[in-house]
């Protein structure tokens, strides 16, 4: 029953009762508290539809500056070939708790190294055109439609997570297709008529590099949201009184009588590089369609960069990667078993993670992705681009 209704009701029954005083005041103050309730949803929707105003106004504005980017873009270029990064971050100032974000940032500063002039665009600038003739989609969890009226532009789509996502159609749109993962570059090569080639993962050695000197504090860390479930590497963790610290959000059902191990809900991505530098060792894993595509996170890249041993579960392209340098687990036995390594040859382990750093930096960093993306835009436009031959690693 609406409010006004009710109102009525009210009233209507504030005539029955007119010779019982106390049923009189009752319904005075039911009907006082109808009209409150009244108020209250009146002021918000008042003030939902100012905020909607407010919203749109401002997509307004947006669109109409779209009309104005593509000169500005062409102006500012310089006759440079003009990139935009599509990366699936909002606008807003929560685009820093994504990953992406952070991925596009470096991208974008490495590229413009090579001569490119690069855009970024958060998702709400997805549909705005700039000329460009390149076009890089980052593809994680969001779904992006190339815009074929820019008959020059070349669409690529770097598939760096949640390959489960997504279907050989989309797949199809692009002109060539990035896939952060080796094995699945050489399966969907046999799925899709556009050139497939595998890109994985990578970081940015600018920002991840390793410490000269012994600043380690023995500290175990973890840095990620619980994702809603109990992940098995904090759980254990926990349950052998590991000195551990969690920066991510989630986790307050699920650490009960344990929120004195979270340091803080987020951290800020310039603060990561120190954090692991200082550390003892990072637990890491991976979402499970990552595992069973065979895609390694960047988290492992970063940590492994700055010196830093990892705890992780693996599949058998990160083990090919780094065959010794992270200690692996698939069970909670396996799990106790690389404590056990870590505590009785700690040394021996960090100085093995410290001897990747020239292999992580030439083959695994952004500088090189970014090289690779340019050769590979520059085959395609003289028409040499075809399936990569899928290499040993080392």
């Amino acid at each position: 029953m609406g409010i006004k209704a009710k109102i009525k009701g009210i009233c209507r029954r504030l005539g029955a009762a007119a010779g019982d005083y106390e049923e009189l005041l009752r319904e005075q103050q039911r009907l006082g508290q109808a009209v409150e309730e009244l108020k209250k949803k009146e002021a918000q929707q008042e003030k939902t539809l100012g905020e909607l105003k407010e919203l749109l106004d401002g997509e307004l504005h947006r669109r109409d500056d779209w009309k104005k980017r593509e000169a500005e873009a062409k102006r500012q270029a310089e006759g440079r070939p003009i990139w935009v990064i599509k990366c699936p971050a909002p606008e807003d100032a929560s685009r820093v708790r994504w990953g992406d974000y952070h991925y596009g940032v470096s991208l974008k500063r490495h590229l413009e190294k090579l001569g490119m002039y690069v855009i970024l665009d958060t998702r709400e600038d997805w549909d705005c055109p700039y000329g460009e003739d390149v076009v890089l989609v980052l593809r994680g969890c969001k779904f992006y439609r190339p815009d074929r009226r820019n008959e020059k532009c070349l669409y690529i789509m770097w598939n760096i997570s949640h390959p489960d996502q997504v279907e050989k159609e989309e797949y199809e749109l692009y002109d060539l297709v990035c896939v952060g993962s080796r094995y699945y570059a050489k399966e969907l090569a046999k799925r899709v008529s556009v050139p497939v080639v595998p890109l994985q993962q990578c970081t940015d050695t600018d920002l991840f590099f390793p410490d000269q000197t012994d600043t380690s504090r023995g500290d175990y860390i973890f840095i990620g949201n619980s994702r809603g479930i109990a992940r098995s590497c904090v759980m254990w963790s926990v349950e052998d009184k590991l000195p551990l610290k969690i920066w991510g959000s989630g986790w307050g059902k699920i650490l009960q009588g344990h929120m004195d191990l979270i340091e803080a809900p987020t951290i800020e991505n310039d603060e990561i590089p120190a954090l692991y530098r200082r550390a003892k060792v990072t637990l890491n894993d991976h979402w499970q369609d990552m595992l069973d595509y065979q895609f390694v996170n960047n988290r492992i890249f970063d940590a492994l960069a700055c010196g830093l041993p990892v705890i992780s579960d693996g599949c058998e392209e990160l083990r090919e990667i780094f065959p010794e340098a992270v200690l692996y687990y698939s069970s909670r036995e396996e799990f106790e078993q690389c404590l056990e390594k870590l505590e009785g040859d700690y040394e021996s382990i960090k100085a093995c993670v410290r001897s990747q750093w020239e292999m992580i930096h030439e083959k695994y960093s952004f500088q090189a992705r970014a090289r690779e993306l340019v050769e590979l835009a520059k085959k395609y436009r003289e028409q040499e681009i075809t399936p990569v031959p899928i290499l040993p690693i080392h």
